[in-house]
């Protein structure tokens, strides 16, 4: 989620527990959600859109173009019937107050590259408060291979880590965006062995703060005077 200030919240996808986002979003006093984007249908990012609805204005939501699973996608039409929803287009941008946003992703890939829906994640270049920020769904490294390609992986301060950290990533896609802070959102416990304790390390010997959601809990990151700093909330 990306605070827009005046309780208004630009949230990327809702993980998959709507009692979780709920929570988190009423902790931070965000009542209005000009934009939700669901980068993909994955159950673990659509799962908890209920609580990011509950009790709160939804401007409209973004969504991937590629409509997999269908079960999600079903889940999706229901909990948004009355909302305005719109496939994510390269190149469209937003505005909301002094934040600013744009889709760099999804585009065209062979059939058969990667995981078909990860890679069709949206990905969003956001800059609020003189911060740019990089969200970057599930993609694999054939997304990532193909966003370097088209020049598209301008260098940001935040990077939210595509896939939760697995260690299947494209080691010059990460290179090129850079990040002075990297978010890997990622569950404890959870069975695939995410994030890989190799990527870790290489994000932190190139010079990133590595703040991950199964060690840190939920965790901010706050632009102070004295620069980025990652806070966790328990």
């Amino acid at each position: 989620m990306v605070n827009l200030g005046e309780g208004a919240g630009l949230v990327v996808d809702a993980g998959p527990d709507p009692a979780l986002v709920d929570r988190c979003l009423d902790r931070l006093g965000i009542d209005q959600v000009p934009l939700l984007v669901l980068t993909h249908f994955h159950a673990d990012h659509v799962g908890g859109i209920a609580g990011v609805l509950d009790g709160r204005a939804v401007g409209s939501v973004l969504v991937s173009p590629l409509r997999d699973p269908p079960e999600q996608v079903e889940q999706v039409a229901h909990e948004v019937a009355d909302i305005a929803v719109a496939d994510a287009v390269v190149g469209e941008t937003g505005r909301w107050g002094d934040a600013s946003w744009q889709v760099l992703w999804p585009g065209d890939l062979a059939a058969g590259e990667g995981s078909a829906a990860n890679n069709a994640s949206v990905v969003l270049l956001v800059e609020v408060a003189g911060v740019r920020l990089l969200l970057s769904g599930d993609i694999e490294p054939e997304a990532q291979q193909a966003l370097l390609h088209d020049g598209l992986t301008p260098p940001v301060d935040v990077l939210k880590v595509p896939h939760h950290g697995s260690r299947y990533q494209d080691t010059d896609f990460l290179a090129s965006v850079g990040g002075r802070v990297a978010v890997i959102s990622v569950g404890e416990g959870n069975p695939y062995g995410h994030p890989s304790s190799e990527l870790v390390s290489a994000l932190e010997h190139a010079g990133a703060a590595v703040a991950r959601t199964d060690t840190d809990g939920t965790v901010a990151v706050v632009k102070g005077s004295d620069g980025l700093r990652v806070v966790s909330l328990g």
